[in-house]
This record gives structure tokens, sequence and C-alpha cells, in this order.
């Protein structure tokens, strides 16, 4: 089983023909995985805190049609996130969020599954990142409960979002302490940039082989169109990305993450056996992950493909 903690937000995305008006649409970096894990059919479960108010009605509205797994949720009285979100004319999202006393960041111990509760579900690995790992205090206390996890593969979508205006120097730290417990980590080249303060397409070697450390972990680096670079402590590869014309990009990062961590699933990898996954077989496997990112990119919105839809454009 794959666990997928995170934020269940809500897109208010600006109409491109009507400017002020917005359409509510059921997002959030996790949320989003989650959602492609289930369209793809693999055995998951979405531990997410989720709001009473109408919002959150919609977003359990969105997961249940969606058959997302969701026995472990949090309800509470808190308000739902919000993120306004423009469009510009090449898909390209633009991000503004309330997030002030709102219902994803108030994690406590006693909300999360014990290790036990982990171990009976045959949990073989965490997913988390973006806003779930940046926003205090619960990022802390997830960092904690997955620190604790056993024979378990966590990954880690870093997924910044500066448009909260995060410090750069603490955000730094925050991802390398994540980074340093990880086994998969996914960013695109945007986020190592901002988190180091570099210029457009500066070499990030240095950085990555920090974050690896001499260790097995595997970090993907996302470059739109330009495909996916691997990096392992041995080899540095790229894997090309299918040609498209894109619609927009929401979900596209967050879809991607969730099909490899299927196929990683479907071929028995996770926990202690990710050590045995070979290039090869990571290559094909992040290729057909990209293949999943851009039917979603095609697509207005964050609308994963099924296992079935990749399989037809992976022949």
């Amino acid at each position: 089983m794959i666990v997928v903690i995170g934020e269940a937000l809500i897109d208010l995305i600006e109409s491109r023909e009507t400017k002020g008006q917005f359409n509510a649409v059921v997002g959030g970096a996790n949320c989003n995985v989650a959602l492609a894990l289930a369209r793809r059919g693999n055995n998951h479960q979405f531990l997410a805190r989720i709001s009473t108010d109408r919002f959150g009605g919609l977003i359990k509205e969105r997961l249940s049609s969606n058959n997302v797994k969701t026995d472990h949720i949090i309800t509470t009285d808190e308000p739902t996130t919000l993120a306004v979100i423009s469009v510009n004319a090449q898909g390209s999202p633009t991000y503004n969020f309330y997030t002030n006393g709102t219902a994803d960041w108030g994690w406590t111990k006693e909300e999360l599954p014990t290790q036990q509760q982990l171990k009976d579900l045959n949990v073989k690995a965490i997913q988390f990142g973006c806003l779930t790992m940046a926003m205090e205090p619960g990022n802390l206390v997830i960092e904690d409960w997955a620190k604790q996890a056993q024979d378990v593969t966590i990954s880690h979508d870093i997924n910044i979002r500066a448009a909260l205006g995060f410090d750069r120097n603490k955000e730094r730290e925050r991802v390398e302490r994540v980074n340093s417990f990880s086994h998969i980590i996914k960013a695109s080249d945007e986020d190592i940039e901002w988190l180091y303060n570099l210029e457009p397409d500066a070499d990030l070697t240095e950085v990555i082989a920090n974050w690896i450390n001499n260790t097995n972990k595997i970090v993907l680096l996302t470059r739109g169109s330009q495909g996916t670079r691997i990096y392992t402590k041995d080899t540095t590869v790229d894997v090309p990305a299918r040609k498209i014309t894109v619609k927009d990009t929401v979900g596209a990062g967050d879809t991607f993450i969730a099909h490899l961590l299927g196929q990683l699933d479907d071929n028995n990898y996770l926990g202690n056996n990710l050590e045995t996954l070979d290039l090869e077989t990571l290559k094909t496997y992040v290729y057909t992950a990209g293949i999943a990112a851009s039917i979603t990119c095609e697509r207005a919105g964050c609308e994963p493909p099924t296992l079935e839809e990749v399989k037809a454009l992976n022949n």
C-alpha cells in the first residue's frame, strides 16, 4: 500500500475568457497524487485534514467519486485552504494562497496512524511534499512520524511554492532535512534554482550530489518539455518527454510521481526492495510516468489518466 499525506484544498481558477470569474476546483499537490493513484488502480490511502465547510464538502465529493481511499482522514472545523490561480497563455499557473488557520496544517501526533498500524496496513511507501512539508506546525509532526517508519520508501516531492513568501534559507534547511531521510526525491529545476538562489539553467549537479551524499537515494529532476533527469550516486541519465500541445500544467508533477510509485508498487520495488531496482528499469518507469504527466498537461486542470490510457500511448 502507498500512503499519501497532505493538503486537499480548493483551487479558485480564473477564467481565461472572463477576467475576475473563478471556478472552484479541488486541488492540492498531495490530493492530486492520491487521485492519480486511485485512477491508476493502486492500493492506497489518503491522509488529509478536511474541513466541515462547503469547500470541504466539495473535496470529499471529489475524492469519493474517484474512489480515493479516505479511511484515515481527519474532519475539522477549521476552514479549507484556498489557492487562487491564474494560468498564462503558455499554460503555466501562478498561485496566491490563503492559508492562515486553515485545515491542512494542524496535524497532531494522535491524528496519524501509529507505526504498528502502518505495518498492519502493509504500507510500503509514504508520499508527501509541497505545502504539507513546508507549513508549521503540522510539517514537523509529519517529519517526526515519517522518520520513524521502518521498511517504508519515503518519497518527497519538493514542489516549492515561493508565492507564499517563505524565507529562502529556512526553506533550504527544511528541504535538506527532509531529503536526508527520503529515498526518492523529485524536484523541478525551478525548485532548486529558487532554493539555492541560482540563475536559470545553472548546473545543479553539486546540489543534487550533496542531497544524495553517496547513498542509494534516487533524485528525479523534472524539466518540462526537456524530460526528466535521473540522478543516483553512480550516474546521471536523461529520459525524454513526449511531445504534446500543453493546455495547462496543473497536476502534471503530481501525476508523474503517482505513476512512478504505482509502477514501483506493481513490481514489488517499494519498501526494502528499492535498492534492487536497476537503472534501465527505472528509466522505463520514468518515461512511462512522463507519458502520464503529459496526458494531464493536455487536459484543463488536474485530470490524471487511467492506467489503460497510459498504456495506449506507451506501446
